[in-house]
């Protein structure tokens, strides 16, 4: 009779660190996923701050053109009075 307690108590020392095993497997890949969505939330930051530079650079050269233009129309203004 003391066999089968030492049995079941081994059998259920073993499913323990089974499940301890699974649960250290599943927070590293837990922790992976996490790492990896991360990584991509930066990536997408960057690729939308790049976008708003670039943006910004082409408001800049209409606002040049606008400029330049209205400095031409005063001179035309002027030539013609």
């Amino acid at each position: 009779m003391k066999n089968n307690k030492g049995y079941r108590n081994s059998e259920g020392t073993e499913s323990v660190g089974q499940a301890a095993k699974l649960a250290v497997i599943a927070g590293a890949i837990t922790t992976l996923g996490d790492a990896l969505a991360t990584i991509a939330a930066g990536l997408a930051l960057e690729d939308e701050l790049k976008e708003n530079e670039s943006k910004n650079n082409d408001f800049d050269k209409l606002q040049k053109q606008i400029d330049d233009l209205n400095y031409e129309m005063k001179q035309l203004k002027k030539m013609f009075r």
